[in-house]
């Protein structure tokens, strides 16, 4: 009995995910332009309030006072296909910047831009802070 408890054990193991600043930081990232690429990503005060809970309120109210064409996020009017998150460098140890690389596809080439999204830790969750474009981009 207590050796088929072992093995269950062993076989129903959790993986667990990377605790560090710059694990979580990551993760942030990766949950918001999961869900921005998912949606409609229409520069528009309803799509941002959609956004907002992984906002820093500075990023928020900055963005609600913009009329731009252009998607914040991804420095573009023309929105991408896909992503990636790449790198990350640690700042602090509630600030973080991560690479993200964003991916224009069409039956014949593919278009890469990076950009650098800065996370910060607020009351315990980390939310996007400021994207910039990555000047190492291609």
């Amino acid at each position: 009995m207590a050796v088929l408890i072992s093995l269950l054990a062993v076989g129903c193991r959790v993986d667990t995910f990377d605790t560090s600043p710059c694990g979580e930081a990551s993760d942030a990232a990766r949950r918001f332009y999961s869900f921005h690429l998912g949606n409609d990503m229409t520069p528009s005060p309803e799509n941002l309030e959609k956004r907002k809970k992984y906002l820093t309120d500075e990023l928020f109210k900055q963005l609600s006072g913009s009329e731009s064409k252009q998607d914040y996020f991804t420095a573009s009017e023309n929105f991408p296909r896909t992503f990636k998150v790449g790198h990350c460098t640690q700042n602090s140890t509630e600030d973080a910047t991560v690479q993200v690389q964003i991916y224009w596809k069409d039956d014949y080439t593919t278009v890469q831009k990076d950009v650098l999204v800065e996370v910060a830790k607020r009351a315990g969750e980390w939310l996007i802070n400021k994207v910039s474009p990555d000047p190492n981009s291609k």
